[in-house]
């Protein structure tokens, strides 16, 4: 293992496949669940603490190939510091709500496989805990480019990330989303959504 990149696999009730695919740094949260984020966070500093210059946090439902670890590695290698990863994302512009995309600008890197260079950790510190789940990956990256980091997306040809839907993920995106443009969109956005709440509330009561 290369310990200048180290990898961060953060588990909750996974399965025994799960469990066999994950290595280096496994966070496993199923007896305490503090969140991802905090979760995510204490292997982190785990993986800093042994010398990282990069740490990949990932989702315990990606599925990364040998050929694919191979690429990441030597693109980071190569690259300067700031965040990668094959799943991006930009904010829709009325409402700053997340959205995968292909192309286009890039507004956030996905937290299902997220490479972060140490000196961003150095400058904006790590992922902000009170999301619990879900936005804390787009908080960072806004964080993260505000003080002058780039992302980038890389391609990585055999990566699957496998999406679970649930009520749960349903509220935490809206509460999330909520808190999300609270921290970090412009005021424009916050008095959409200001006016926009009694809309908001009932779509997703509903």
């Amino acid at each position: 293992m290369n310990n200048s990149v180290r990898f961060v696999f953060v588990l909750f009730q996974s399965t025994q496949d799960q469990r066999r695919r994950a290595w280096d740094i496994v966070i496993d949260n199923t007896q305490k669940n503090r969140g991802y984020g905090a979760a995510a966070n204490v292997g982190i500093k785990k993986a800093l603490d042994d010398g990282a210059e990069w740490v990949v946090v990932c989702n315990q439902d990606i599925f990364l190939t040998k050929k694919d670890i191979e690429k990441l590695n030597k693109t980071l290698h190569d690259s300067e510091p700031g965040i990668l990863g094959p799943e991006v994302g930009s904010f829709d512009k009325k409402r700053w709500s997340t959205k995968q995309t292909v192309g286009g600008p890039i507004d956030y890197i996905s937290g299902s496989c997220m490479a972060i260079h140490n000196d961003v950790f150095k400058k904006i510190g790590f992922f902000y805990e009170p999301y619990f789940m879900y936005y804390e990956d787009a908080d960072f990256s806004v964080r993260a480019k505000k003080s002058g980091f780039p992302l980038h997306h890389i391609e990585l040809p055999e990566f699957l990330h496998k999406n679970n839907v649930s009520n749960e993920k349903t509220w935490y995106l809206a509460r999330n989303h909520l808190l999300f443009v609270l921290r970090q969109a412009p005021w424009s956005i916050k008095l959409h959504e200001l006016f926009r709440l009694p809309k908001t509330l009932y779509e997703y009561w509903r």
